[in-house]
């Protein structure tokens, strides 16, 4: 199982995860085999990657921490809930105050979903497509930003205050033209200036909702965007004048923006993410950048690596706590630039610490001997 963009998509591929359209819709359910007209038709809806069936890595699965109908029940309630409270700002709905009532139900069942999960750590990225972007990375940070919060021992019955913040944190961009949002190329300096009043946007628009409002969750909201060195907006707010949940929120909302495919660029690999947010420790909370990282492989499972002793494998398990040393099934060396198969064996980084991983492949990169090596054996060994 790997992820693969759209573009490199070929008939005859399987999908291994489902594939939903912005609204929630199942467009494409595991195990279907990819036809040329599938392809277009993601083209044409935005979605910029899948994941498949590798038939080169067989036996490798990627879990989400939190199950897939919840996080698609998620999306749709973040959607619904932003699309309502847009038409309806200046009083309350029986409509709002029932979306605002299963945001809840559903942080909940997150929350429960987290704490029942033995090893938190994030290996897989989430599809989205280009319209429902906002939505998508409010789930994902929302569910980062949970699980942060867990590791700060942040007590159970403020984490979702914690949570309602994170998942409602973008709220504002309903009232940013979409042409800004999905711009491909740099923003103007006056483009730049009305992304950033979203936070402000979203400040007010949640305040509409009086009785249902959380003045925590709405601090989140308003203050994601501040930064500890005050380089932020909306007030250039630094160090403990901004809430300990919106610095959370403020380290989950940049790592996915990092990770995500974007109109104007590709994702960053995670490892490569980590270390531009760990090159900016003056922007976020030390404390808080260490319990995030804790839940965050990495190498997702999957990826394939190259290590500092020559070695040439694909990473099979992460630990949380220890995103930088996972464990890699080994398939071939590379020795004066030539690549060799061995016989697939498992390769724990965790008890070799003079071994670092310090290459990450793609598929098509990998020499022709590595892939035609004997994959029942890997099969086995998982």
């Amino acid at each position: 199982m790997r992820k693969v963009p759209v573009w490199a998509l070929e008939p005859g591929m399987k999908i291994a995860r489902p594939v939903y359209c912005s609204q929630g819709t199942l467009l494409l359910n595991a195990g279907l085999e990819i036809k040329s007209e599938y392809i277009k038709h993601m083209q044409r809806l935005g979605i910029l990657s899948v994941y498949i069936r590798d038939n080169i890595i067989p036996g490798i699965e990627i879990e989400d921490i939190i199950l897939d109908e919840t996080r698609q029940e998620a999306k749709k309630l973040i959607s619904d809930f932003a699309l309502e409270v847009q038409r309806e700002q200046k009083f309350i709905t029986p409509k709002i105050s029932f979306a605002h009532q299963g945001i809840k139900k559903v942080l909940k069942k997150i929350i429960d979903q987290l704490l029942a999960n033995p090893n938190l750590i994030i290996n897989l990225s989430d599809i989205r497509t280009a319209d429902s972007y906002t939505f998508a990375h409010s789930v994902n940070v929302a569910v980062m930003a949970l699980t942060t919060g867990i590791t700060l021992q942040i007590p159970l019955s403020r984490l979702l205050n914690l949570g309602i913040g994170a998942l409602l944190h973008d709220l504002g961009k309903v009232k940013i033209p979409i042409d800004i949002l999905n711009k491909k190329g740099k923003l103007t300096p006056e483009e730049y200036e009305e992304i950033k009043k979203h936070p402000r946007y979203g400040y007010e628009m949640y305040k509409t909702q009086r009785d249902y409002m959380s003045a925590t969750s709405a601090l989140v909201i308003y203050q994601h965007h501040e930064r500890m060195n005050g380089e932020g907006y909306p007030e250039n707010l630094r160090g403990k004048q901004i809430h300990a949940y919106a610095r959370i929120c403020a380290v989950a909302d940049v790592y996915d923006a990092l990770v995500a495919d974007r109109p104007y660029r590709q994702a960053f690999q995670p490892h490569v993410a980590l270390q531009i947010m760990g090159s900016a420790v003056d922007e976020f909370d030390p404390d808080v950048l260490r319990a995030f990282f804790q839940h965050i492989a990495a190498y997702p499972i999957g990826t394939l690596v190259g290590l500092s002793n020559g070695l040439i494998g694909v990473v099979i398990h992460n630990q949380a706590g220890f995103s930088f040393r996972p464990k890699v099934m080994v398939l071939g060396c590379k020795e004066k630039g030539r690549f060799e198969p061995l016989k697939p064996y498992e390769l724990n980084l965790m008890e070799k610490i003079d071994i670092i991983i310090d290459e990450v492949y793609s598929v098509d990169e990998l020499p022709a001997a590595i892939i035609k090596r004997d994959k029942r054996l890997l099969k086995e060994k998982r």
